[in-house]
């Protein structure tokens, strides 16, 4: 993937979850932090099964691109302390051997919600 591209859909993504989530209900920062962390994790998950290694690189830029969306959208809302709790949460998500159902399951979840 191409750093524009990855950029792109992961704040589609990021977008997406996030609108069908406030369809429902105001968004938490709790329910922002799950959401990206989810987005995050996905896109690793990616990532590693196209080059079979995750590089520091690409884990900074997959998690700046969520900071970068995230500032923009929340106006710096979000604290230091938030931006960790997102990219350990990732962490926690990619070591769990169901992450792939785990992960479809969440993001189904937000659109049935939402309607």
């Amino acid at each position: 993937m191409n750093p524009t591209n990855i950029e792109d859909l992961i704040t589609k993504d990021l977008e997406t979850f996030l609108y069908y989530k406030s369809l429902k209900s105001e968004i938490s920062v709790n329910d922002a932090i799950e959401i990206a962390a989810y987005v995050g994790a996905n896109f690793l998950r990616i990532i590693f099964a196209k080059n079979k290694e995750l590089k520091p690189e690409e884990l900074n830029g997959v998690f700046g691109i969520i900071s970068n969306v995230y500032n923009e959208l929340f106006n710096n809302q979000l604290t230091e302390s938030d931006y960790k709790k997102i990219s350990q949460k990732a962490s926690e998500l990619l070591q769990d051997t169901d992450f792939d159902q785990q992960s479809q399951a969440f993001f189904s979840n937000i659109i049935q919600n939402a309607t």
